[in-house]
């Protein structure tokens, strides 16, 4: 499958690629392939990789509050990227990521009867945002607006857990993978965390009908 990879916020294309090194080198012997792109502002950094990385850093909207009309050019953006570099099979997003991809997604089958990307990973994924960029998603219960195979890898010590578990809530639940890492807001590196994080994305590869290339 060919993915899209979206980072989080006040990060970069090149940093999401480093952090999630371990699961794509294991993925990628199967066939699998990654595009990381730029979120389309540029943005201070997240204040945990200050020094660490050189920028420029960039964000989808603004962090820590309602993007509002900041949401429509992100999407587009992406949108963008998908008609010049597309089509893809899956996404891949970290935190703010994650929620702009399940924007994106429940957005795109509210018109169209083929959904964007067969599969979805969210890792340590925001809540996402409504159409009017003002309030976070929900839906009425029993409904999942997310009806593709989705991967969820969170962390229980991460912040904004409770935001990934508004997002699992979102996805029909007949169709998820769950891996709960157990730390912070970040992609564990060991090999027991990164072999179990394989195996869930590999699950949802195979539920959506795409394995080894």
């Amino acid at each position: 499958m060919r993915f899209l990879c979206l980072h989080g916020a006040g990060t970069s294309a090149e940093i999401f690629e480093i952090q999630t090194g371990g699961i794509t080198y294991d993925l990628s012997k199967k066939g699998h392939t990654f595009k990381y792109v730029n979120g389309y502002m540029e943005d201070a950094v997240e204040p945990e990789l200050k020094d660490i990385f050189e920028g420029p850093f960039y964000s989808h909207y603004p962090r820590d509050q309602a993007p509002r009309e900041k949401l429509a050019p992100a999407i587009k953006h992406v949108q963008q990227i998908i008609e010049k570099d597309g089509p893809f099979d899956a996404v891949m997003g970290f935190s703010q990521g994650a929620a702009l991809a399940c924007a994106l997604i429940v957005q795109h089958a509210q018109t169209h009867q083929e959904p964007l990307f067969k599969l979805a990973v969210f890792i340590c994924g925001a809540a996402p945002f409504d159409s009017t960029g003002s309030a976070h998603m929900s839906a009425p219960a029993g409904e999942y607006p997310v009806q593709i195979p989705t991967t969820h890898i969170v962390g229980k010590q991460d912040p904004v857990y409770p935001q990934s578990m508004r997002l699992f809530r979102l996805c029909e639940p007949g169709k998820v993978q769950f891996y709960d890492h157990g730390s912070k807001h970040m992609v564990p590196f060991d090999m027991k965390n990164t072999e179990a994080m394989v195996a869930a994305i590999e699950a949802s590869v195979q539920r959506a009908g795409g394995g080894e290339q």
